[in-house]
């Protein structure tokens, strides 16, 4: 079964900012998709249940950002 989590990056800006999410994000085992949007500074994931919410905050911290769960 697939979960998908939606969450806030109040500090991403820039086409780099969504670049290093999606690489950290992506990394994750059980990440089926990561859409990042730089105008509503927010991040989709489409995962399955292996996928926490805390690896996923944990993946963007790795980025240099903040996540936190919409």
């Amino acid at each position: 079964m697939m979960n998908t989590m939606i969450y806030a990056v109040p500090d991403m800006s820039c086409a780099h900012c969504k670049a290093k999410i999606e690489k950290e994000v992506e990394a994750l085992a059980g990440v089926q998709s990561v859409n990042v949007e730089i105008a509503t500074k927010t991040l989709t994931v489409i995962a399955d249940e292996r996928v926490t919410n805390e690896a996923i905050v944990v993946a963007v911290s790795k980025a240099g950002y903040t996540a936190e769960k919409q």
